[in-house]
């Protein structure tokens, strides 16, 4: 009966046993396991999705306040930081500045002087780069980091590797003496220098002084200059033999033998090294004019400087400038041993120590009992003209300077309130009349009386500190795209110590790449220095577009403009034969097209910044301005020069250009790698936010869907007993 049905059917039936029970566990597992999976993949897609919406949402605010953060300093947490105090030294996050010297060498001063020659030739020379520190000391904030006060030296040390090829620092170049034409025009011209000089030595006697300076006038003038003149031959010339102390007791027939014929005895122009003339050089014809007045009138008994300690409200302003003088004085007096060693330095070069001992003896050693001092000379580089690279100064002859951090209020962000210890500068008179024209030294003089912005005169234009480094606008932020890249401002002032006002800086619309960093350019406008209305009441354009007058404010008659006049009227190329360093001579058909100034000179002359929208910080600075000095007419003589006793046919108030400089910055390498760093990030966040929700989605709906399908094929298993 074995192939009958009912066999088939009980031989299909068995019982059970342990093997068939243990065959049947691996599926029950492998459906949890599948169950299991689509709940891991719901959660990590979960996780996903919510990492990606917060990663998308939070890091470009976070980033965004990072860096506007960074751009401002607050507290002195922050102002400890090297990239601070030191934000040109050589940490990660400073930036090297230079300053580039090209100087205008008067290649024909002597034959010029002489009357051989109508023009006087300057040759541009150079590039000559020096590396600038500066150091923040003594810094406080104010009105909770609102507000920073500081004080600030620098130091300049020479770059051969940046300089020209074969230049040197000990290169020499012949120029103006800023230390003559200052004391000469606040005396009136040589004469009445001289007059004072005698005066002030060896006779108070009017007809006695007359005489001296009618029979010895020349002879006196070069005696004076050979000392200022830093020449080892002619210092020891005019000095030698207790020279000074008798000319100064008994007058010019001390002097009358001495030979004095030669170029060193000019005064108007000397020679100097470009180190000298960088970086500051000691002057005793300005030592001279200060420490003599300090002696006779400040430090003595009833003197100006017991006036000056005792004055109280208009009485201090009505004797200002005889304070302000003696002050000077007195910091020239005390500073003397620092520079007269400087000319001893000089002089024992030629001559040996012992022999320039003791002509330190016989001149600047004489400063406190005589007035005999060597005071500094700003440097064109260095404007105290003293070398703080191993000692840096005491903080208390240091002036103060207060900036707004930009904390509060990122639309000024380190503007300047105060700057070197002023907030205001004497800068023009407004009655000078309606032509255009150069101020007499007799009202240069006569303004020191009243130029004084504590208590201005009607005709006083007094010029605000105000704008700021130019280091930064108002950041732009940063977003989920990258940093901003459309600015948050088209125009920015900065303050221009050189020229004693602030100077607007527009947009260009220019857009320029720095490594991969695109930056926007900003520059002051082409008519800067054009006379307008708006602009009239600072001088602007006197006596000719293209300049700014700092007479009043200088002492003399000096200019601030941009190199080689451009876009200035080309007369001012016109009175004196310049020839580029690429060898062409200046005019204004060499250097313009229709017009336009030549592409070549835009690029080398040309003052900019680029800045970067997102942080608002410059990237790339480059500010270019020159400086033009003129000898003005005598105050005796209306129709002579200011040089009226050695040079009466000079031509006055020719305008010639003495050095054009130009401060450099460029961000440096690791600004730039963290700036493409964040960059980098700033643009990871869409994609990571698209593809973190795409797929975190996605994860968890193939998760719903495994979970579906495997509770769908259990429930369809259905049992064997069942079955039957």
């Amino acid at each position: 009966m074995t192939g009958s049905p009912s066999n088939d059917y009980q031989s299909g039936i068995t019982t059970p046993t342990d093997a068939d029970v243990k065959t049947s566990s691996p599926q029950k597992t492998g459906c949890c396991g599948v169950h299991k999976l689509g709940l891991i993949l719901i959660i990590i897609g979960a996780l996903m999705t919510v990492i990606a919406i917060v990663y998308g949402s939070a890091l470009p605010p976070v980033i965004n306040k990072k860096v506007k953060d960074g751009v401002v300093v607050c507290d002195t947490s922050d102002a400890e930081e090297e990239s601070y105090y030191d934000a040109y030294g050589d940490c990660d996050d400073c930036n090297p500045y230079y300053y580039t010297l090209r100087m205008f060498n008067a290649s024909n001063a002597e034959p010029y002087l002489a009357g051989e020659d109508s023009k006087l030739r300057l040759v541009e020379s150079g590039p000559y780069v020096f590396r600038r520190r500066e150091f923040k000391i003594d810094i406080n904030f104010l009105d909770d980091g609102a507000r920073v006060s500081y004080k600030s030296y620098t130091y300049h040390t020479f770059e051969e590797s940046l300089s020209c090829d074969g230049c040197s620092d000990s290169d020499k170049f012949t120029s103006f003496d800023v230390g003559y034409l200052n004391v000469i025009a606040q005396a009136g011209g040589e004469k009445a220098f001289l007059m004072k000089l005698a005066a002030g030595s060896f006779s108070t006697n009017e007809t006695v002084i007359e005489d001296a300076i009618e029979n010895y006038g020349p002879q006196m003038m070069r005696w004076v200059n050979g000392l200022n003149s830093l020449d080892p031959v002619a210092m020891n010339t005019v000095a030698s033999g207790g020279t000074v102390l008798t000319f100064l007791a008994t007058g010019p027939q001390a002097i009358a033998d001495l030979d004095l014929s030669g170029f060193v005895y000019n005064g108007l122009f000397v020679t100097r090294t470009v180190s000298q003339w960088a970086l500051g050089y000691p002057s005793l014809l300005a030592g001279l004019g200060l420490g003599s007045e300090y002696v006779s009138s400040c430090n003595v008994a009833n003197g100006w400087n017991s006036k000056c300690a005792s004055c109280e409200g208009d009485a201090c302003l009505d004797i200002w400038y005889e304070c302000k003088q003696c002050a000077l004085g007195a910091s020239v007096v005390a500073i003397n041993n620092v520079t007269c060693g400087i000319i001893e330095e000089i002089y024992a070069e030629e001559y040996g120590e012992e022999e320039a001992a003791t002509f330190r003896e016989n001149t600047c050693d004489l400063c406190e009992a005589f007035g005999l001092c060597a005071a500094p000379l700003p440097g064109i580089a260095e404007d105290s003209g003293l070398d703080y690279s191993k000692t840096p100064p005491s903080a208390d002859n240091l002036e103060t300077y207060i900036q707004i951090t930009g904390c509060k209020d990122d639309s000024k962000i380190l503007d300047y309130e105060e700057f070197n210890g002023y907030t205001s500068t004497a800068l023009w008179v407004t009655t000078l009349g309606e032509e255009r024209r150069n101020p007499t030294l007799s009202e240069i003089i006569a303004f020191n009386d009243y130029g004084n912005c504590a208590s201005p005169t009607a005709n006083l234009t007094c010029s605000a500190v105000e704008g700021n480094d130019a280091t930064s606008i108002k950041p732009g932020g940063a977003g989920m795209t990258g940093f901003e890249d459309t600015l948050t401002q088209t125009s920015s002032d900065m303050y221009l110590d050189e020229g004693k006002q602030n100077v607007t800086l527009y947009s260009t619309g220019q857009e320029v790449d720095h490594e991969g960093i695109t930056l926007h350019r900003f520059s002051p406008p082409n008519n800067l220095l054009v006379n307008s209305q708006y602009n009239n009441i600072k001088g602007t354009g006197w006596p000719v577009d293209g300049v700014q007058p700092l007479a009043f404010s200088a002492g003399f008659l000096a200019y601030v403009s941009y190199p080689i006049y451009i876009y200035g009227n080309t007369t001012l190329l016109d009175a004196v034969e310049i020839t580029m360093s690429d060898g062409v001579v200046a005019s204004g058909d060499s250097m313009y097209d229709s017009g336009d100034l030549k592409q070549e000179y835009i690029d080398k002359y040309v003052t900019y910044i680029d800045v970067e929208a997102g942080t608002g910080k410059t990237m790339v600075a480059h500010k270019r301005l020159m400086a033009s000095y003129a000898v003005s007419y005598s105050a005796l003589n209306e129709s002579a020069p200011m040089s009226d006793v050695l040079w009466p046919n000079l031509e006055a108030e020719v305008i010639f250009p003495a050095y054009w400089g130009e401060e450099s910055a460029t961000v440096g390498s690791s600004s730039v790698d963290y700036y493409h760093l964040v960059q980098r990030l700033l643009k990871s966040v869409l994609p990571v936010l698209i593809v973190g929700i795409i797929v975190g989605l996605a994860l968890v709906g193939g998760g719903f869907f495994q979970r579906r399908r495997t509770a769908k094929q259990h429930g369809h298993r259905k049992d064997p007993t069942g079955d039957v």
